[in-house]
């Protein structure tokens, strides 16, 4: 037997059994003697063999091993001795996932059988004791230390600690997975790792002091611990600094010199190592965002934990990536994200070429092709990307480059991540690469794309106002498999407003910044990829324009005036066009949806037609631009103003879309004005006199709130004109009078100006003063081009279709008379190349006459206007003046010349003339009426112009309106030279007899006789000077009948009431009855 074990040493003090198989009682240290008398060396590995017959066998043989040196696996003990301490002392540092149990064995025993045989077999007395405790055997409270949950090692009262046998310490750096023991952790620590964990084992020694115990077993224990300090290096400049956790481990380790293992070290926070290092205009807006990647080590040739992540923590943290994931750690103001999920999970693509031409790709990207054919790719990148880079840096980091599979073509996508590095040095980055590899699959291609669209597509300081818009064609809800498209999502949108039309799906979101991608996600919402949208240069802004806003009944036009310079506002194209689409499936959605491209007719866009459309519009009465109501560019005539959603008649009615439609217009023309460089707008707006007290007061508010709003959203200074600014707050009549002055050069020295609208002319009367030209009278009348020709086609559509073969015009009222102007507009020369033609025709010769006794009777009006003004000594010569006639309606006078022009020479000058002086006595001196070269630019061109100083324009009342034919009002009697100026309530309004429009139609007809003009003959019923007796009465009975309809709603609080002169009002009258005849009705 002897033969088969180790022989002793020669200086053993072992003393052997005096009978073989008799037991013998020996000390307690015994088993130590024998350990070191033992003369024995492995020929192989040493591994440590707990044959030590006790239930405490495994700390008891961590005893016996370092309290003895001569102990055969002393040395490989103390490794693991000293690697748990340094993990329990790095544990807060390094993310350890260490815990603590207490087991209190006095307590236990009593429930446990278990822990009443570790109670019962104590070692007894507490031999090697480090410490003592009141009234206890150490042995009795005992700390078992747990890794993810798992039992790793125990506290001792004689060693400290006591690492298990085999214990699982998954991840950490000094556990050899092999073995499965602790290693000396020496040589898998840095400097600062090493510093902290000398004074941690500084302050254990040192609390070793504060405690009784065995003195030989503390003084061997000083020993091993100044020992492992030695190992770690000289005494470091570092200071004690430990964790402000007390429960670190989960439960307070107090119990004698265990309290020295409460606090685990804490580094000092160091700048990280993985932060992303942004874009300079990105930097200090979003938090800083931390990459965790273990491969950043390797990349770097460094260890893990000279990689600091954040604060104490670095990237030898094992449990790092749990902890954040499930909350343990929350970092305050810091992203952190693993550097995988930096990339898509697969990579999806557009089948078709070139189908993203807003989008932003990096440069020198190869040809991706799939089965033969280019596509587009969608960056399979993470959106947070796009807080810490702009597109252009983003894609300077970012590389495609093709590959050959085993199964096909691969995509590998790399980026280039600048990090702060161990340097911590922002103008010098440390970069770290990180790649995928993309298979390109046919299931992640996408056979179609959407409309979407960016506007305005630029950028300036303050302007916090853009809108994007997307339609998907009808794709996205297609049961067809092979329709595969994506909706969207753009980071930072505000309002986003999804609406279905028919089968199709639209989205119409704002944001406050100009957007930098565009997330792409199925129709399940999961993301696909990214658009990338390039960033537009940033606009300085300087200088200033002087807008001028003609606001029309039937059109609204813009003029701007730039240093001096006049010209109507510059409208151009400020989309991005984002995807590819036919255009014409794209420019009719952008007309009914959103902001149109390009505007009609495009060789001369302006004005614009003052239409409203809130189709689909979210909420109305938000009175938000574009989302509530847009403005409706109409294309050829206008087919959809029947529909529900096209608001028309804006200047008159409605009030919240009036509201509507000048926000939209005062933003396109910032956002014009922006594009140019425009950093101050000084509006400058015309009303027509015609307006109510209460009309002009809100017209005004309402401008200088939108202006008021628009200038916080865009940082555009907005300079609004107050109700009582004559500079820049003006009559549509004094607007066109400027016009004629600067624009045209006219001498408006007795001269009378008109500006013909869809809905008002605006009449001024003009004589001379020192210096300037001085205002006699100005006022607005509502006789304009829809009494003059609309209203007669409304009564009979099919005379165009007839005589000129026009498409049917259909709708009702107003929608109506919008469809007229537009064909005027867009076909006007066209019609009037056919008017020689039809010249003989008896119908068209009707309605000729119709339009010549309308415009007449405007002149006859004037007339009497001079008459009135010369007696009552405002006007003061005695002469009929020349004409100046501008606006949209003038158009018209075109209809009533030969050959289709109006000019100096046309025939019908002498009608207009000679209802002149019938009108105010004066004698017929032949005046000429000129028209404008500018149709519709007067009044907005005017406002913009300051050359010729104008006089007069001195009173902020409204001017009071010249009666021109008898009237009551409240039952007192107003005759036609009176002023007609309504005040309080008005009860009754009544004209019972009409004088001066009877009078005025007698002299028409004579005029027209007389002067033989040709193609305009008298009415049928006008014989021997006057209207044949039966007709006339049957005539006057008809006005009479259609004014009593109409004067019924001259009613109410006179600051609501639009006064109208009451010649005005039947001349009016008389239109409509001799329409309705013309027409059959």
């Amino acid at each position: 037997m002897f033969l088969l074990l180790p022989k002793l040493k020669s200086d053993s003090d072992v003393r052997p059994s005096d009978q073989a198989g008799k037991w013998d009682a020996q000390d307690f240290k015994t088993f130590g003697d024998v350990a070191s008398s033992l003369d024995y060396k492995s020929p192989g590995q040493v591994k440590s063999v707990s044959s030590v017959p006790t239930i405490w066998a495994r700390p008891l043989s961590m005893q016996m091993a370092l309290h003895n040196k001569a102990y055969p696996i002393h040395r490989q003990m103390l490794d693991q001795w000293q690697g748990m301490l340094a993990a329990l002392a790095l544990a807060e540092m390094r993310r350890f996932p260490l815990s603590a149990q207490l087991l209190e064995l006095g307590q236990l025993r009593h429930q446990d059988p278990f822990a009443r045989a570790l109670y019962e077999l104590r070692p007894n007395p507490p031999s090697k004791a480090l410490y003592l405790l009141e009234a206890k055997n150490p042995w009795e409270d005992v700390y078992v230390f747990l890794w993810d949950g798992k039992s790793v090692g125990m506290s001792s009262p004689s060693t400290i600690v006591v690492p298990s046998e085999a214990g699982k310490w998954e991840n950490l750096p000094w556990w050899n997975r092999q073995t499965r023991c602790l290693e000396a952790p020496q040589g898998y620590l840095n400097a600062s790792e090493k510093a902290l964990l000398w004074r941690w084992l500084e302050n254990l020694n040192n609390e070793l002091n504060r405690y009784t115990g065995d003195a030989i077993a503390q003084n061997t224990m000083r020993g091993l611990l100044a020992e492992f300090q030695n190992s770690l290096g000289g005494q470091p400049e570092q200071r004690l600094s430990l964790s402000n956790n007390p429960q670190f481990f989960g439960v307070p380790l107090n119990r004698g010199l265990l309290n020295a293992l409460n606090r685990p070290v804490k580094a000092e926070p160091k700048e990280s190592c993985v932060r992303v290092v942004a874009s300079e205009n990105k930097r200090g807006l979003v938090p800083p965002l931390l990459i965790i990647d273990p491969e950043i080590a390797r990349s770097w040739d460094r260890s893990p934990q000279d990689i600091w992540i954040y604060q104490d923590q670095t990237l030898a943290s094992p449990s790092i990536l749990k902890d954040l994931q499930t909350g343990k750690i929350l970092w305050k103001d810091i992203r952190w994200i693993e550097s995988k999920d930096l990339f898509t999970p697969e990579f999806h693509f557009i089948d078709m070429e070139d189908a993203l031409p807003g989008g932003f790709l990096p440069d020198n990207t190869p040809s991706i092709v799939f089965k033969g054919q280019e596509i587009t790719p969608l960056l399979p990148l993470n959106p947070i990307l796009l807080d810490y880079f702009t597109p252009e840096e983003l894609l300077r980091k970012l590389q495609f480059s093709t590959l050959n599979g085993s199964e096909g073509p691969v995509l590998r996508v790399s980026l280039d991540l600048p990090l702060s590095g161990m340097n911590n040095d922002e103008r010098n980055p440390q970069n770290y690469r990180v790649f995928k590899d993309y298979p390109i699959k046919e299931d992640n291609a996408l056979t179609q794309v959407p409309v979407l669209e960016i506007w305005p597509n630029f950028r300036a300081q303050g302007w916090k106002e853009y809108y994007a818009f997307y339609y998907d064609l009808e794709f996205l809800g297609s049961s067809n498999p092979l329709d595969r498209t994506f909706q969207v999502n753009l980071p930072g949108a505000k309002e986003p407003h999804i609406f279905q039309d028919g089968k199709g799906s639209y989205q119409l979101t704002r944001l406050e910044e100009y957007p930098s991608c565009i997330e792409c996600r199925d129709r399940s919402k999961n993301f696909l990829g990214l658009i990338l949208l390039k960033t537009p240069a940033l606009i300085a802004l300087e200088g200033s324009w002087k807008v001028g806003v003609d606001f029309g009944t039937s059109f609204t036009n813009i003029y701007v005036n730039r240093r001096g310079i006049t010209e109507p506002l510059p409208l151009e194209s400020l989309h991005l066009k984002v995807t590819e689409v036919l255009s014409d499936t794209r420019m009719p959605t952008l007309f009914e949806y959103f902001v149109p491209e390009n505007f009609f007719p495009p060789e001369k866009p302006l004005p614009l037609s003052s239409v409203l459309t809130t189709r689909k519009a979210n909420n109305v009465a938000k009175e938000r631009p574009i989302y509530d109501g847009r403005i409706y560019f109409f294309g050829l005539f206008g087919r959809r103003a029947n529909e529900p959603w096209i608001e028309i008649d804006l200047k008159w009615t409605n009030i919240i879309v009036n509201r509507l439609f000048l926000k939209h217009l005062a933003l396109h023309v910032t956002a014009l004005a922006a594009k140019n460089g425009i950093q101050q707008i000084q509006w400058s707006l015309s009303y027509p006199s015609a307006f109510s007290r209460a009309d002009k007061t809100r017209y005004a508010r309402n401008w200088q709130d939108l202006t008021e709003e628009l200038q916080a959203k865009t940082g555009i200074s907005q300079i609004c004109p107050q109700q009582d600014n004559l500079t820049y707050f003006r009559t549509e009549s004094v607007a066109t009078a400027q016009y004629f002055a600067d624009q045209e050069g006219h001498n408006l020295v007795n001269s009378t100006c008109i500006d013909i609208g869809g809905g008002t002319s605006d009449i001024s009367i003009w004589t001379e003063a020192p210096d300037r030209f001085q205002l006699v009278h100005q006022c607005s009348v509502q006789l304009a081009g829809r009494h003059l020709f609309s209203q007669f086609i409304a009564l009979n559509p099919r005379f165009l279709v007839d005589k000129f073969g026009v498409g049917e015009i259909g709708g009702q009222d107003r929608a109506f008379h919008l469809q007229i102007d537009l064909l005027l507009r867009s076909m006007g020369d066209d019609l009037l190349k056919k008017r020689d033609f039809l010249e003989e025709d008896p119908q068209f010769q009707g309605l000729l006459r119709l339009m010549a006794i309308g415009t007449a009777g405007l002149y006859y009006y004037v007339g009497i206007l001079l008459q009135v003004l010369y007696e009552k000594d405002r006007y003061s010569r005695p002469e009929i003046t020349p004409v100046y006639i501008g606006g949209n309606g003038s158009r018209l006078l075109n209809w009533l010349a030969i050959g289709g022009r109006f000019d100096r020479h046309s025939e019908v000058n002498e009608l207009f003339s000679r209802m002149l002086s019938k009108a105010s006595g004066f004698p017929d001196t032949n005046e000429i009426t000129r028209l404008s070269t500018r149709p519709k630019d007067e009044v907005a061109c005017g406002l913009v112009l300051d050359r010729t100083p104008l006089g007069g324009i001195i009173s902020k009342k409204p001017e009071p309106v010249i009666a021109g034919e008898d009237c009551e009002v409240n039952g007192q009697k107003i005759t036609w030279k009176d002023y007609l100026e309504l005040e309080g309530n008005i009860t009754g309004f009544d004209m019972p007899q009409l004088q001066e429009v009877p009078a005025f139609l007698n002299e028409f007809n004579t005029a027209v006789k007389e002067i033989d003009i040709q193609g305009l003959k008298p009415m049928p019923a006008f014989k021997n000077g006057e209207l044949e007796s039966s007709y006339k009465d049957r005539l006057w009975r008809e006005v009479h009948k259609e004014l009593r309809t109409n004067l019924v709603y001259i009613r109410g609080d006179s600051e609501n009431i639009r006064v109208e002169p009451p010649f005005i009002l039947g001349l009016k009258a008389l239109l409509r009855v001799l329409g309705k005849e013309w027409a059959g009705k």
